[in-house]
């Protein structure tokens, strides 16, 4: 198996155009895993495990780890329109690439959805009643604990369930921006943490709506569930289940674009900042350089000492200092100049006493 930089470094040596087709096939291949797995999961698995918001938070905790460890390095692992929606709001991907993964998220939860409904045993008394409740996502009357909450004249009504869908799907798209490159590529840990934020929010909606949090899984059941005995039309109801997430990504983007604008303001400012110091007053200088004049007289008296037994060594010592003391070219050249003044004076006095007596012969 190749590592995952080398994997990505063989992409690149592609055209644009095949690599956004590769992408877009893994979001189409790895979204229908996913759906999958939780219609399955939600349908005759619940049998077994029942219908509990731990029981389906696990669901979608091992179903994005296993589907983004395989096409998390080639797609970024969206799997979900509202992630690529706000990737696409924060330009970590391109708009028509964008677009093209949501079509492929699309295709590819449809796909689970019919391969699901397909492989269940449905009779004619009881089309789906029995499989699909869980599955399907609703409020009201098509939430999955409705037969519950009606025993006790409860339901969950259409504003329960957007104030839910709403903060598990800011959740999921926050943690999608927050863990994905600039280019759109995963970060380190994208998957588990991706794996975290659906499982709280599956923890959330699950008892109000069946853990919708993405358009994708919400549309692919209900196509193929209506018309199977629920309570509820699921296409009816299909409607808040994309305007939450696709809300939560706008928040979520314009939220991005805003710290960012923040972030490149300051650093704006930052590098065009003077870098000579602050203009202080006159006042202040004059006391910065007197207290700078006590620090260097008066708060190192350890040095003032040691000059002062500098100068008691030396007077001790009947030396003095350097400057007051003759140098020894000084005392060698003014003798000798002396003797030499001394000698060309008894020379002149020599010579004119030889002129005195040869005028005095003549």
């Amino acid at each position: 198996m190749m590592e995952p930089d080398t994997s990505i470094q063989s992409l690149a040596l592609l055209k644009p155009t095949t690599v956004s087709a590769i992408r877009v096939a893994a979001e189409c291949v790895g979204t229908f895993l996913l759906c999958f797995a939780i219609y399955a999961a939600s349908s005759w698995g619940r049998l077994s495990t029942g219908a509990s918001s731990i029981a389906v938070a696990l669901t979608w905790v091992f179903a994005v780890i296993a589907v983004g460890t395989l096409f998390g390095k080639v797609s970024g692992a969206h799997f979900n329109p509202a992630v690529t929606f706000a990737a696409m709001f924060t330009a970590q991907i391109g708009w028509l690439e964008g677009l093209c993964y949501i079509v492929g998220q699309l295709i590819g939860a449809i796909g689970a959805g019919a391969a699901v409904v397909y492989l269940l045993p449905l009779t004619g008394e009881n089309a789906g009643k029995v499989w699909l409740p869980g599955a399907v996502n609703g409020f009201d009357q098509g939430s999955p604990l409705h037969d519950t909450l009606q025993q006790y004249n409860l339901s969950f009504n259409i504003t329960m369930a957007i104030a839910a869908e709403l903060v598990a799907c800011l959740i999921v798209v926050g943690t999608s921006v927050a863990t994905l490159r600039s280019d759109g590529r995963e970060q380190d840990g994208h998957v588990w943490k991706m794996a975290m934020a659906y499982a709280a929010g599956a923890m959330i909606t699950y008892p109000l709506t069946g853990a919708g949090m993405n358009p994708a899984r919400s549309t692919g059941i209900a196509l193929f569930a209506r018309g199977k005995g629920l309570s509820a039309d699921p296409i009816q109801q299909l409607l808040i289940f994309w305007i939450c997430p696709f809300l939560a990504a706008a928040v979520v983007g314009l939220v991005t674009i805003l710290y960012h604008m923040l972030l490149d303001n300051a650093q704006t400012r930052l590098d065009t900042a003077p870098e000579t110091p602050i203009d202080m007053p006159d006042v202040l200088l004059n006391n910065a350089e007197a207290e700078e004049d006590n620090f260097t007289d008066e708060s190192n008296p350890e040095l003032i000492l040691d000059v002062e037994e500098v100068e008691v060594d030396e007077s001790a010592n009947g030396e003095k200092p350097d400057s007051e003391q003759p140098s020894e070219n000084n005392a060698e050249v003014e003798p000798s100049q002396d003797k030499q003044d001394t000698q060309v004076s008894h020379h002149k006095a020599d010579s004119q006493a030889k002129a005195d007596n040869e005028v005095e012969s003549d």
